[in-house]
């Protein structure tokens, strides 16, 4: 009697190439860094990384230490004008031949009272946490369209999900690449191209020491309001007055973005998911909006039911 011996054949994804804004501190540098120090302890075709930051020059450390890893850092101011940023992307693509993950990462947060902010102000808040991104998401997107493979994250915030005061501006950057995001998962998934947003609450990185104020002081009817209280917390944060066990660990919340997007190790079997919350704060906005939305929509009830055709 003859028997048949079966082989399992494990295959190893084939290795990405991730486009990375903003890598001068925070979330960027630190997935930078894990990517390539986790791709090539584990596999023998490591990852590619191309990072990026507004000058690089300012930031010479880091940028030795991603090239020392094999990654590479280029230039990249996303406010730029689109032609220029298409051309950033035709010299980011040739240095590996494609793009396969496109991270938008770069943004800053413009926080004060509504009224104090001035046009430009506003205009730069949204420029680089909307517009900027936007333009490079249309740039990539036609080439991860033909191959029929590509994942676009979006580095956004509770602040995406909950406006609180003081952060009207930097919510509305936030809340427009969710709603963009949103769209685009289900425009693209005939194309088998991926779309996240990642949603971090507070945690341990330069966001409180690099938040700008308007010019403009915070009037004086201001005092002892919500507004003056959250402004008050940033700045605590910014002096490092957080105890330690509050905030979220960097290190963490990296892992679990490239676990998602690869998936694997805790994010195993999660693909179907747009949204991915980070920090034990990041659940209890969630779970607060929910409530909200949920008390809202009943409370409503005896309105919008009686606004149908008769």
């Amino acid at each position: 009697m003859s028997t048949t011996t079966t082989t399992t054949i494990t295959t190893t994804p084939p290795p990405k190439v991730w486009l990375i804004t903003g890598c001068s501190s925070g979330f960027g540098f630190a997935l930078a860094h894990h990517i390539l120090t986790t791709s090539n302890s584990e596999s023998n075709q490591p990852h590619k990384v191309i990072a990026t930051s507004r000058t690089p020059s300012k930031t010479p450390s880091l940028v030795s230490q991603i090239e020392s890893l094999g990654g590479t850092w280029l230039p990249l101011d996303v406010c730029s004008p689109e032609p220029e940023l298409a051309v950033f992307i035709e010299k980011a693509t040739a240095v590996y031949g494609r793009i396969d993950v496109l991270v938008n990462n770069a943004g800053y947060a413009l926080l004060g009272a509504f009224e104090s902010f001035s046009d430009a102000e506003c205009r730069s808040q949204l420029n680089t946490n909307f517009f900027g991104p936007l333009a490079l998401l249309r740039l990539l997107i036609p080439s991860m369209r033909l191959r029929r493979s590509g994942t676009l994250v979006t580095l956004s915030s509770t602040a995406g999900i909950e406006a609180r005061p003081s952060r009207t501006l930097y919510s509305a950057s936030k809340y427009a690449m969710e709603a963009v995001s949103e769209a685009l998962s289900a425009e693209l998934k005939p194309f088998n191209i991926r779309v996240l947003l990642v949603e971090p609450g507070a945690f341990r990185t330069r966001f409180a020491e690099n938040f700008v104020s308007p010019e403009r002081a915070l009037p004086d009817d201001y005092r002892g309001t919500e507004t003056e209280a959250v402004l008050a917390g940033v700045e605590r944060m910014r002096g490092g007055g957080v105890e330690r066990g509050l905030l979220g660990d960097v290190g963490k919340g990296v892992k679990a973005i490239f676990d998602v997007v690869e998936g694997r190790g805790w994010a195993e079997g999660m693909e179907e998911y747009l949204r991915l919350p980070l920090g034990r704060d990041g659940s209890l906005r969630w779970e607060g909006k929910l409530r909200s939305l949920r008390e809202n929509l009943d409370g409503t009830e005896r309105i919008w039911s009686r606004t149908g055709e008769d």
